[in-house]
């Protein structure tokens, strides 16, 4: 027992020699020594920085993708602008100015190789859907009554009438026996009207009273003044956006007002009045609903102006399979005393491709062309997963709509609405979005060029992912010029120095192995002050490329704002304009620790190398070779 301590007390005591005498021997050339410390360090400082900031760019680039989303939205250009006269009952002619679209384009268009969707470009409708509440005011607080004239005359000014039945409208803004005022105000030929015959019109409030017969009224009683109108016709449109034809409407005179007698009900045009009369009470009971692929479509969702405040969003695979889910607003969940979790029916029996805004679901009528109420063409029970708030703000149309809803558009039948299409309207940047790979906004473009069609603006929002990736792309650059210059500098740098340390001491080689020495305790004796001075260069090379990395880090991790352009696309971020960037979370930890493992593995097969070269030749060969 005591001969095994002796044993291991010796060989303590040799390795310590060798680490000394190697240590001694190494120091005998300062210079040397201290240029190989300070190069390894360096080297170890590039591999250790440019291996972080490559680990730390993946890891930018996968929580990217997670956070942003690129979404484009198309809009169909202004053809032109059309100035018109308007006539005014009190200044006479005056001129107006509206855009025109010119000849649609449809959403097939956008249907192109090299696009690279992730979720295709098409044109939303919106549909009208029937609940047991009433939501808002009759097709806008409009009217539809029964009136007699109060006196012969025409309506070119404030022209008096009595209400002799209220067909559809709150009877809080008018009544049977109230007196009311009609003026043709934007007609240059205005109606004349019979006392002692009864009309039935339309009434749309557009003014305040004016003219000689309501003198006796005080300008700050501000009594309304309605518009009339005759009209029952319907516009239906095709699945192409064309009108379908009415003959009702084709043959309608409107410049004559219906008149009711005995029996006008049974008429056509009296049947389609009570239609209209039904259709009014259906709006005030109808809420918009709108089917899309995801709700970052939705601009109000992607800008955040609009947000789950209750529940969560419908997920991707209830978007991808149609499932009977849905979003409701806050105001909506009060009127109808709805939370997550119930179910509401939604009969849809109309679409609209026009806008839908704080009024609700905008159509001219929702008669179709055979004079009735549209039918229910879609009818299910949808889950109510979320409960979003909205801002109340408008932004030219991008606003929610009056009690919105929101369901997945493979849950509604293909084309089901192909005969209920009571709106037309061009592809508009609420109605017709979509997605794309983040950082593919170049790509879809060039594909876009080649498609030559004009008459499009294409408008992408990524939130700032395109300078993101820009910054990242460049420090991915760096990272891989300093990985190349680092290895590079380290193989030409252990080479050397291992040849001079060892090459360099053939008479120190040759004089051990004469004396007695194995080539493993040659080898040891002489490679143990090399790898430690490797082994120092690299520790502080590998501590300073981690500092160096940190800094970089945390100079990633500043706000940023961004306002790009790109071609002859838009991209646009969000008003805010400032994103924060998410933290590379300590991910480049391993970089250090793989740069010094590295460095010590090549320092070992490279000295051990050129070590096993020098073992090969006989000693007293050496020193003669060394002597001549």
């Amino acid at each position: 027992m005591e001969k095994i301590r002796v044993e291991h007390k010796v060989r303590a005591q040799g390795g310590l020699m060798t680490i000394y005498y190697s240590m001694k021997q190494i120091l005998r050339s300062p210079v040397k020594s201290t240029l190989f410390l300070l190069l390894s360090g360096v080297s170890a400082f590039l591999l250790t920085l440019g291996g972080n900031l490559w680990a730390v760019n993946l890891a930018m680039l996968e929580e990217f993708e997670e956070i942003f989303v690129t979404v484009g939205t198309v809009e169909q250009k202004i053809d032109h602008v059309e100035t018109y006269k308007i006539w005014d009952a009190e200044t006479d002619d005056r001129y107006d100015q509206r855009a025109v679209h010119g000849k649609r384009i449809s959403d097939e268009v956008m249907d192109f190789e090299g696009a690279g969707y992730i979720l295709e470009a098409k044109q939303r409708p919106s549909f009208g859907a029937l609940v047991d509440q009433r939501v808002m005011g009759s097709v806008y607080d409009s009217l539809i009554v029964e009136a007699a004239p109060v006196e012969s005359g025409r309506a070119d000014e404030s022209f008096p009438m009595r209400a002799e039945k209220v067909l559809a409208g709150d009877e809080a803004v008018l009544k049977e026996g109230d007196i009311f005022y009609i003026c043709d105000h934007y007609r240059e030929e205005p109606r004349s009207f019979e006392a002692g015959t009864t009309y039935i019109m339309t009434l749309g409030h557009v003014n305040e009273v004016h003219g000689s017969r309501v003198e006796h009224i005080a300008p700050e009683d501000r009594v309304p003044e309605y518009m009339p109108d005759n009209s029952v016709a319907s516009y239906q449109f095709t699945m192409d956006r064309e009108l379908v034809y009415d003959a009702v409407a084709e043959a309608e005179d409107e410049t004559a007002f219906d008149v009711v007698t005995e029996g006008f009900y049974e008429t056509e045009r009296g049947r389609r009045w009570l239609e209209l009369v039904r259709s009014f009470d259906c709006q005030a009971y109808t809420i918009p609903v709108t089917p899309v692929d995801k709700t970052l479509l939705l601009m109000p969702f992607y800008w955040k102006e609009a947000q789950i405040s209750k529940g969560r969003d419908i997920t991707e695979e209830e978007y991808a399979e149609g499932k009977p889910v849905c979003l409701i607003s806050s105001e909506l969940s009060l009127v109808l005393r709805k939370e997550v979790g119930d179910r509401l029916a939604l009969p849809l029996y109309y679409a609209t491709y026009s806008e839908v805004s704080k009024m609700g679901i905008q159509a001219a009528s929702v008669l179709n062309a055979q004079g009735k109420v549209y039918p229910v063409f879609d009818e299910q029970e949808y889950e109510i997963v979320g409960i979003y708030t909205a801002a109340s703000g408008a932004r030219n149309g991008y606003e929610m709509g009056h009690h919105q809803v929101v369901v997945p558009w493979n849950a509604i039948p293909e084309n089901c609405w192909a005969d209920n299409i009571a709106g037309n309207g061009p592809m508009r940047g609420f109605n017709t979005s979509f997605q794309i790979p983040n950082g593919t906004i170049g790509d879809f473009m060039a594909a876009w060029e080649k498609q030559g069609v004009e008459g499009l603006e294409i408008r992408f929002y990524d939130r700032g992912y395109s300078d993101l990736k820009n910054g990242i792309e460049s420090r991915k650059l760096m990272a891989v010029i300093f990985l190349t210059s680092g290895c590079v500098l380290a193989v030409l740098i252990l080479c050397f120095f291992s040849h001079l340390f060892i090459t360099g001491q053939r008479r120190r080689i040759a004089v051990e192995r004469l004396l007695g020495q194995t080539k493993r305790q040659c080898a040891l004796s002489l490679l143990t002050g090399f790898f430690l001075l490797a082994a120092a260069g690299t520790g502080a090379g590998c501590g300073a490329g981690q500092m160096a990395t940190g800094r970089a880090v945390k100079a990633a991790e500043q706000t940023t704002e961004f306002d790009a352009a790109f071609s002859n696309a838009v991209i646009v971020q969000t008003d805010t304009k400032e994103n924060m960037l998410p933290a590379a979370k300590e991910k480049y930890g391993p970089g250090a620790a793989a740069a010094g493992i590295g460095m010590l593995l090549g320092a070992a097969l490279i000295g051990f190398g050129v070590m096993r070269q020098e073992l090969k030749k006989e000693p007293l060969k050496m020193l003669g070779e060394m002597e001549e």
